[in-house]
């Protein structure tokens, strides 16, 4: 008890708790900009029976939490009728940082190992929670308070989901229940440490015999197995449909000096003792711990030398290693507690109790201690997060600008980024104007989520002095406003939000009309708006499958920009009948076949995932700038069809036209795996409670 009480006094301290339970609005790094995501599951989803759907506040739309962790959000919602949004939003930022101590305890009490290792255990923990070498990997307090709260949730499950699954299979299946809802919650938390515990339970198929493996195999296959399937009305429609996100190409980073940073080397002796008394003693509970921490090397290694440029960035590997050797190094200090404790009582007589205390204590409080003192940048970035927007210097402007945008028409909004803003509270400010405003933006977080994310940031980078570069691998214009007009007005973008004077004179030099001024901000009108129109030219077929490397090269050449790309299959009547041949490719020229009346058709969007239009130009292309995603469906058209950058083309068959977000096979097939696997968990354990009652 007296560690749990040094330990969440320190954890109490500095994240502030007095804080996290008042009624403001978290601010602080990608945390500030969570917002939208939550208040869309609790205000526009859940209502609905839904946990994923189309969200049209960012990026030209985007499919809310399909490639995003839906069960921390699912948390603030369920919280928030108790709590209020705000403080639910921090509780659940801050749970996983609360957890990790305890579910390092609990997972060496399921283990049964001895005392003292499983307080060591909890102790060992908060070495890593302090960590500061690193701001955004995952797990320690400063990654959680840079956004990455929901990898801190689901990591906190992984030391315990590792000694529930050993449980399962040791004993014969026992728990599998309950070990498979904490799979579940920690696969619908975060993909990586999903990733990380499937490689890591390999160790336990490490069997003396074929027949042993082929039954730890069954009773791994059982608790995964209904696992996905609880998962799956989320998990499927991820991995299927994960070619619809905006990949990243990471620079790896180089070299192996990362994996012993300075914070956990004092630690590192005990790691070593723990791994080899574990050998030298069969201890397999240990190697559970220590060969996820071999796996992440390996992974770390092969992604620095053999992936230069990859989707995964070698980086995410290190929180698992970190905590990994500190859990093994948990269990060596309880070995040298042993082995001090039979020394001192030998050398000096003093009761084996007494002198086994004093040892286990100092070995538990150390790194407590050593946490406080080393706590570093921690504190004040708590405080700066749950303290919230309100009390930052800068929110008045950005309150003021809110409410001028708020009482405009409604159109999407591009803004120009700048570090300025960091004044309001972090940053991404501005990515919260679906909340505090009311109107899309074309840009937010989520930005894997969304195909057309590497477009925007091209866009940011021509309209903004200062730009980020979200999206790795991505070259990159510099300052060009003209061009930029030209692909905002692609994404029917109808404000743009200048702040520097540079942004101003550019958009007065491109005669952009002033609609209102907020501050130092001024607010031009870019476009009418509208979502759908007939195009100039006839949309050119194209039957290539790099439809992403086509369209990030269709994009940056200004000649080719007036006539877009259809992503269709030649064998598409429709679609070759509805575009222009490109002739052989690699295409070189785009055909410019003018289309008799373009222009702007009036439309209107029904709720969040419904627009319908009603046209006179049956049979044309008409171009809808809204993000294509497999799930859109049209009634009265052909199509729809991908358009470039990343939007949308039907045909008109009839005069009124509908367009709806809805489920696919895919997503069906997902929802019926979840039905039953809740069955498969539900009916045994109510039958046997029928049959126990049964006279």
């Amino acid at each position: 008890m007296a560690t749990f009480a040094a330990i969440y006094l320190v954890l109490v301290r500095v994240l502030h708790v007095n804080l996290i339970l008042s009624r403001t609005t978290a601010a602080g790094g990608d945390m500030g900009s969570h917002h939208y995501v939550a208040e869309f599951l609790r205000e526009h989803l859940l209502p609905r029976g839904k946990v994923t759907g189309w969200a049209p506040g960012w990026f030209g739309g985007i499919p809310m939490l399909t490639f995003y962790f839906p069960l921390p959000y699912t948390l603030i919602a369920a919280l928030s009728p108790l709590l209020g949004s705000q403080v639910a939003f921090k509780v659940v930022t801050a749970s996983g940082l609360f957890a990790l101590p305890l579910t390092c305890w609990g997972a060496f009490r399921v283990l049964r190992l001895p005392e003292p290792a499983p307080i060591l255990a909890a102790a060992a923990s908060m070495p890593f929670l302090f960590m500061t070498s690193y701001t955004i990997y995952g797990g320690n307090i400063a990654s959680t308070m840079a956004g990455e709260f929901p990898f801190a949730f689901s990591f906190a499950l992984l030391p315990l989901a590792l000694a529930l699954i050993w449980r399962v299979v040791e004993e014969n299946g026992r728990g599998w229940r309950l070990t498979t809802l904490v799979v579940t919650a920690l696969v619908l938390s975060h993909v990586l440490t999903t990733i990380v515990l499937v490689l890591g339970v390999t160790v336990l198929l490490l069997r003396p015999s074929p027949r042993a493996m082929g039954a730890a195999l069954g009773q791994l296959a059982r608790v995964f197995g209904i696992a996905f399937c609880l998962a799956a009305f989320w998990a499927l429609p991820f991995i299927l449909r994960i070619d619809y996100t905006a990949h990243f190409a990471w620079t790896q980073l180089p070299g192996f000096g990362v994996l012993f940073p300075e914070e956990i080397r004092p630690y590192l002796v005990f790691t070593l003792v723990g791994v080899i008394a574990a050998v030298a003693r069969a201890e397999r509970r240990v190697l559970l711990y220590a060969w996820p921490g071999v796996v992440a090397v390996a992974v770390y290694a092969l992604l620095e030398q053999f992936f230069p440029k990859a989707s995964l960035w070698n980086a995410r590997m290190l929180p698992f290693i970190y905590l990994c050797a500190l859990l093994v190094a948990a269990y060596g200090a309880a070995v040298v507690v042993a082995r001090l404790t039979a020394l001192v009582q030998r050398n000096t007589g003093a009761p084996v109790r007494l002198v086994y205390v004093a040892v286990a204590m100092v070995l538990v409080l150390a790194p407590v201690y050593g946490s406080w003192r080393h706590r570093g940048f921690t504190p004040g970035w708590a405080r700066y997060n749950y303290e919230g927007f309100e009390v930052k210097s800068g929110w008045p402007q950005a309150r003021a600008l809110f409410d001028t945008l708020r009482g405009l028409p409604p159109g999407r909004v591009m803004w120009e980024f700048n570090r300025d803003y960091e004044s309001f509270g972090t940053t991404r400010t501005l990515e919260n104007i679906p909340v505090f405003a009311g109107q899309d933006t074309m840009e937010g977080l989520l930005i894997e989520s969304s195909l057309n994310a590497p477009f925007h940031f091209i866009n940011q980078a021509e309209t903004s002095q200062t730009q980020t570069q979200a999206v790795p691998g991505l070259d990159y214009p510099s300052f060009d406003f003209p061009t930029g007009l030209r692909h905002l007005r692609m994404f029917g973008v109808r404000y743009y939000v200048a702040y520097t004077d540079q942004a101003k004179k550019a958009a007065k030099d491109a005669k952009l009309p002033v609609v209102s001024t907020s501050g130092k901000f001024v607010i031009y009108e870019v476009g009418d708006g509208h979502l759908v129109e007939v195009p100039s030219y006839r949309p050119v077929l194209l039957d290539d499958p790099d439809w992403r490397g086509n369209s990030l090269t269709w994009y940056r050449t200004a000649k080719w920009l007036d006539v877009q790309l259809a992503y269709a299959s030649k064998g598409d009547k429709d679609a070759r009948a509805a575009f222009a041949d490109p002739g052989p490719l690699p295409v070189r020229n785009l055909p410019h076949q003018a289309l008799r009346n373009p222009g702007p058709v009036p439309s209107r969007m029904v709720g969040d995932d419904q627009l319908e239009f009603t046209t006179d130009r049956i049979g044309e292309p008409h171009v809808v700038k809204v993000s294509y995603f497999p799930n859109w469906h049209v009634e009265g058209a052909e199509g729809p069809w991908m358009l470039s950058p990343g939007l949308m083309v039907v045909v008109p068959t009839q005069a009124k036209v509908r367009l709806v977000y809805r489920d696919t096979p895919v997503d069906l097939a997902g929802k019926a795996l979840t039905v039953g696997a809740v069955g498969a968990l539900v009916v045994p354990l109510a039958a046997g409670r029928i049959r126990r009652r049964s006279p």
